[in-house]
């Protein structure tokens, strides 16, 4: 009897298993709702769906990298924020390897800066405009305020280089690239989430990555659009739409910990979006039938270091789902290679020009646009200029965004859309600097961009400080009515008292120059970097060689001529890291009062900037200036300060000749800071005859230098061979 219900226990028990192991079996079967042996009598397709993610979506390209190697085929691509950008490359062809390649080329510094590219500015845009600390624009009266901190230009330019032959090969259909692809957006006017099926690839995947508030919108066919991981994190939906049968997604921004107490602005956005979110996302993941979640720790996701390790992390977490994901794709899927799509990636480049236009300009003419366009109809399209044209144009300072849309014609002949976003032309700058010798400075400037419809530039302005007082307005134009030629005019008022200092470096008294001038002067520019011009300078100056000795002002009316030749390629006017520099400039008294000699002059300068390994630089340079006669004291050169002959107060010498030879050295010790230390070996002259290789001074200076948020900050200690030392402190722009 016993033996009887242990048979019946143990009977009992491998029925139990059975029906576990039956209903485990059952479940196994059933993949995204479907039975794997319906499955397996088609052609099953895979969906990845990615995350977001920002810096953190690095971590995609490993999950790639992995896929390729274990041959897991992928059907389908959605993506949001960073994994449409991973995503969107992938389906334009560019293997995870390719990838890896491309994150390291990327200057991911510079990607995020609103300035234009260095190479790209006129060298006439380097001068006329000073440098404020705030800036308030104006259209009208209607004050802009910003769709988001940064506008997203660069990272514009970079997607355009990586998806234009793909996306014009595909006949702008993204189910036509490589990989059928959807970047997911959202309207900000509707709130409509729109998974984005053709058209412009660079300008869609921007606007999937557009974060609300960091970047400015994308316009997509006249429509804003923002990230679409505001509202849909991990699109596991939309590849379902696309028609997966197995949908992988890849989950890289974990939501925020409820009951954890935000201890920032960041985390109560941070918060604040995820609760929106929480419910869609969790319904989202639910469609998964594998879920890839590398473990990035704290990376932040505004932290673009470390990206080989965030690439390893991501494909070690999809190696370790390899078995999952096995399980549920058919071995023979797995055994046999899919064929792989082939974009003709020659065929942007072959085809010819039909028409060229310029969309969205309000001000500025169509003509002026054109004018740094560097292609025309009916030559072959080449993508290096395109882009190297959109950059220029961004260069002029007029738009918040510059971008391309190509389209075929019924001739079947390229057309190619300058789409502009113009920048409300008023602005109201304000700065603020402090030197040791004057203290500190400040100025308040006006300009109204595009005047007249050819990029004019009128700017009034008001200087003030201890030592230079400016009140006046300046006009200029890089490229006067579509020409080659420039213009610099202005109308200006200034005050300057410079000290004078005896042999020991004591300020002993001051001197008083009033000047009113009117300047007019012209030029052509070349290459971007070479700008040769020349003008007449007339000023009614009154003056006094001592503040302490009321005698009263003497006054003179002068008329000069000017020339001036500037080359700079530069890459920084403030701390570069490579280029040259040249200038000569020299001006004649054209009209001269009795008892007064005519008089000229002529000064150069030349310098380079050269990398060296490890973060360094090296600044060599020379400096000459001379004249043919003895100059009034207004027209004296004034050399001295912590990068011209150390040791010796800022403008300390003055002379009618000057020689000084030198360089800097600068190695980035901690990020954005420099140790910079300056030789110099040189002086002022009276006469020629003064210039003596042992009248020549020694002086050196060391210290640190940074750029700010409010300009370069620089402290240096100075000193020269005859003793004598300097402590020079300078934070701001100089203006």
């Amino acid at each position: 009897m016993v033996t009887l219900d242990k048979e019946v226990k143990l009977l009992k028990m491998v029925l139990i298993l059975l029906l576990l192991n039956s209903a485990s079996i059952i479940k196994g079967q059933v993949i995204n709702g479907k039975d794997k042996a319906e499955l397996n009598e088609k052609d099953i397709r895979v969906g990845l769906a990615l995350s977001g993610g920002g810096a953190r979506g690095i971590a995609h390209i490993g999950v790639i990298i992995a896929f390729e190697e274990e041959g897991i085929p992928i059907d389908y691509i959605a993506g949001t924020s960073m994994g449409s950008i991973v995503g969107g490359l992938k389906a334009a062809g560019y293997s995870g390897k390719d990838q890896k390649e491309i994150v390291h080329q990327i200057d991911w510094e510079g990607i995020f800066n609103e300035k234009p590219e260095p190479s790209s500015e006129l060298i006439s845009k380097r001068y006329g405009e000073m440098e404020s600390i705030v800036t308030l624009r104006f259209k009208f009266w209607d004050l802009f305020i910003p769709f988001g901190l940064m506008n997203g230009q660069r990272i514009n330019d970079e997607l355009f280089k990586y998806t234009a032959k793909a996306n014009y090969a595909a006949k702008f259909d993204f189910d036509s690239l490589t990989i059928p692809y959807r970047p997911i957006v959202v309207d900000i006017s509707t709130g409509e989430i729109v998974a984005i099926n053709k058209g412009n690839l660079a300008q869609a995947i921007r606007g999937s990555m557009s974060i609300p508030f960091l970047f400015h919108p994308a316009k997509i066919n006249g429509r804003y659009m923002v990230d679409g991981g505001v509202l849909n994190v991990i699109p596991t939906d939309i590849v379902k739409e696309m028609g997966a049968d197995i949908i992988i997604g890849v989950d890289l921004e974990g939501l925020f910990p409820l009951g954890k107490e935000p201890t920032n602005l960041m985390e109560i956005a941070d918060h604040t979006i995820d609760i929106m979110i929480r419910e869609l996302k969790q319904k989202n993941i639910a469609l998964a039938d594998v879920l890839i979640e590398p473990n990035l720790g704290m990376h932040s996701s505004t932290d673009y270091s470390g990206l080989d390790s965030l690439i390893a992390l991501g494909y070690s977490a999809a190696k370790s789902k390899m078995g999952e994901i096995k399980k549920i794709i058919p071995r023979e899927l797995l055994m046999r290679k899919k064929p792989t799509r082939k974009l003709d990636l020659t065929l942007l480049e072959k085809s010819i020009i039909g028409e060229i236009n310029v969309i969205g300009n309000e001000y500025l003419f169509s003509e002026a646009i054109m004018d740094d366009f560097s292609l025309s109809a009916g030559e072959e399209f080449n993508l290096d200029k395109a882009i190297e044209s959109t950059k220029n144009i961004y260069a002029s300072n007029l738009f918040n965004n510059v971008w391309l849309e190509l389209d075929t014609l019924a001739n079947g002949k390229l057309k190619v859309n300058i789409n502009v976003i113009e920048k409300y032309p008023r602005t109201i700058g304000f700065g603020v600097n402090y030197r040791e010798d004057e203290g500190v400075s400040s100025f308040i400037q006006i300009i109204h961009f595009n005047l007249f419809g050819w990029g004019e530039r009128l700017m009034p302005s008001f200087r003030i400080g201890k030592l230079r007082t400016k009140v006046g307005f300046e006009m200029a134009n890089d490229r006067f009515f579509g020409t080659p030629l420039t213009f610099h005019n202005g109308i200006y008022y200034e005050s300057e008292y410079p000290y004078l200092y005896n042999s020991a470096g004591d300020q002993y008294d001051q001197t008083d120059f009033k000047r009113f001038v009117g300047l007019f002067s012209t030029g052509v520019q070349q290459f971007r970097k070479i700008l040769v011009s020349g003008g007449l300078r007339w000023e009614r100056i009154w003056y006094k060689n001592s503040r302490n000795n009321d005698t009263g002002y003497k006054n003179k009316s002068n008329l000069f001529i000017f020339g001036k030749m500037n080359i700079d390629n530069t890459d920084n006017r403030y701390l570069p890291t490579k280029g040259i520099r040249f200038v000569m400039e020299g001006e004649t008294i054209l009209n001269y009062e009795k008892n007064t000699r005519p008089f000229s002059k002529l000064s150069a300068e030349l310098g380079g900037v050269f990398s060296l390994p490890f973060s360094q630089r090296i600044k060599p340079f020379v400096k000459i200036g001379t004249s043919n006669e003895k100059l009034p004291v207004y027209e004296k050169f004034r050399i001295g300060g912590p990068l011209i002959m150390p040791g010796y107060k800022r403008e300390e010498l003055w002379g009618n000749h000057y020689a000084i030879f030198g360089f800097t050295y600068l190695i980035e010790t901690i990020k954005k800071i420099n140790f910079q230390f300056n030789f110099t070996y040189g002086n002022v002259f009276d006469m020629y005859g003064d210039f003596r290789w042992d009248n020549l001074i020694i002086g050196i200076s060391a210290g640190v230098v940074t750029i700010s948020p409010i300009g370069p900050i620089s402290f240096l200690y100075g000193r020269n061979e005859l003793g004598r030392d300097q402590v020079y402190l300078s934070v701001g722009y100089d203006f």
